[in-house]
């Protein structure tokens, strides 16, 4: 063949190579630049969340005016990507203290928001009226989430969890539960699980809470916890942590102090948890009379 064929050829093949490396280029530079902007993305996400977890900490109560009441307590807030459904809420009452665990709906930045109207409007109903039924609390709460926030007349706001009442003057404790998780326990291990109505609040605006009393003695101390403390994954075989280890945890530290206790239970969690991402969002109470 003549030369000129193979220069042709070779000629062909080198503006190929050219305009092959001019369009490489121009995908680089282009995936460069969504990467770039994903990153301005990203970052702007998470300087959001991170003022966002400012607010939402900025509504959790003083553990302290528990204190005033009971021999100890403290408590744990661990939001699944830092902001949350999980909800604490405390405050004082003319004849003793108003507490409360719940677990919103959702999580991340929905259960956040519904956290954070569902502090906001406890405060504003214990702020307007003298409230020492704590079913009467409930029933308040579930009547003003289902007002606030209706879909043509379906709530798209539930919370679960248990709401207590603590009066100073008789030493009497009661409490009302919408599928909360709680239970009482003394030095010697013997566990008693709380009692709770199979309805959420916000669910239903007729829903009816019924009030119980706890008896409680000197030395006992009682836990309230959300899903995500006993829902999370992890261990060997990743199932989940449940009641049955938290319950061992607690009987292997009877003798800790209620933040000590307090502090190894989180820490037996996220030993359980291990590498593997956070399942929902955590919290848990606890008070020792």
């Amino acid at each position: 063949m003549d030369i000129n064929y193979y220069k042709e050829q070779l000629e062909a093949k080198e503006d190929m190579l050219v305009r092959t490396t001019v369009y490489l280029e121009q995908i680089k530079d282009s995936l460069l630049e969504k990467n770039n902007s994903l990153s301005n993305i990203q970052r702007g996400l998470t300087e959001s969340i991170s003022f966002a977890k400012l607010i939402q900490n900025s509504l959790q109560p003083e553990v302290d005016v528990l204190k005033i009441f009971f021999k100890d307590a403290d408590y744990k807030v661990a939001q699944q990507i830092g902001i949350g459904g999980d909800t604490i809420f405390i405050k004082s009452t003319n004849s003793g203290v108003v507490f409360c665990l719940l677990d919103a709906t959702g999580h991340g930045i929905p259960g956040a928001m519904l956290s954070i109207s569902g502090s906001l409007i406890l405060n504003d109903i214990t702020s307007s009226i003298e409230i020492d039924d704590p079913s009467i609390l409930l029933k308040l709460l579930n009547y003003r989430l289902h007002q606030t926030f209706n879909n043509n007349k379906h709530s798209i706001a539930h919370f679960e969890g248990t709401a207590f009442h603590y009066c100073s003057k008789i030493n009497r404790l009661t409490y009302s539960s919408a599928k909360g998780k709680a239970f009482l326990f003394n030095s010697n291990g013997e566990f008693t699980a709380l009692k709770k109505t199979k309805n959420s609040v916000g669910q239903n605006p007729n829903t009816e809470f019924d009030t119980f009393e706890l008896p409680i003695k000197r030395g006992e101390k009682l836990l309230l916890f959300s899903d995500g403390l006993i829902d999370q994954f992890g261990g060997e075989r990743n199932k989940k942590y449940t009641v049955s280890r938290l319950k061992k945890v607690i009987l292997g530290n009877l003798n800790k102090s209620v933040s000590e206790l307090n502090e190894i239970i989180y820490q037996e969690l996220l030993t359980w948890k291990g590498d593997r991402e956070q399942t929902d969002d955590i919290s848990f109470k606890l008070i020792e009379f």
